[in-house]
């Protein structure tokens, strides 16, 4: 594997619609009765790389869709 070097202050961590609708046992999905346990585990397993970028100073982006 190649030796990725980057600039983390110049890199961004892009989450795209971690939002509980999509990903909560009580969320829209869920009570339309669409669930998987790997999605529903995302937050728990994302959170440590988001702090770790965090505490690098990289940025972290989050986008969100919503419906009205």
């Amino acid at each position: 594997m190649a030796d990725l070097k980057f600039e983390v202050s110049r890199t961004a961590l892009m989450l795209v619609d971690l939002q509980n609708d999509f990903l909560h046992a009580e969320g829209a999905y869920a009570r339309a009765g669409v669930s998987d346990p790997a999605i529903a585990a995302l937050p728990g397993r994302l959170a440590p790389l988001v702090e770790s970028m965090r505490t690098a100073g990289g940025w972290i982006v989050s986008t969100h869709f919503t419906l009205v």
